[in-house]
């Protein structure tokens, strides 16, 4: 039941949600890596655009992760939005790690 208390496909979204975050900060910590040795190597202005991006979009993800593992208990049903967020930007964090990693 979508309005009431959660049932499996709300409890699956929920958790789901939760995985792709730590999943999220993980690429993010990957990105970081990648991007302080190509700051090391090079010294440009540029990677240290991207050290900068990447630092300011780990902070917002650790904090929004937490903020949704704590609220989780009581709004689970807020969790729906989170998801949509989470899955595309788990993606494009992907594509960005993969295209980073060659």
């Amino acid at each position: 039941m979508l309005f009431g208390s959660p049932d499996l496909l709300t409890s699956a979204i929920v958790v789901i949600t939760l995985v792709l975050g730590f999943g999220t900060i993980f690429l993010l910590c990957g990105l970081l890596y990648i991007y302080w040795g190509n700051y090391r190597d090079t010294k440009s202005s540029y990677a240290v655009g991207l050290l900068l991006f990447a630092s300011a979009m780990l902070l917002q993800n650790v904090l929004l992760t937490a903020t949704y593992f704590i609220n989780v208990v009581n709004h689970w049903y807020e969790g729906i939005v989170m998801f949509a967020f989470i899955v595309f930007e788990f993606i494009a964090l992907s594509i960005l790690f993969k295209i980073s990693w060659e």
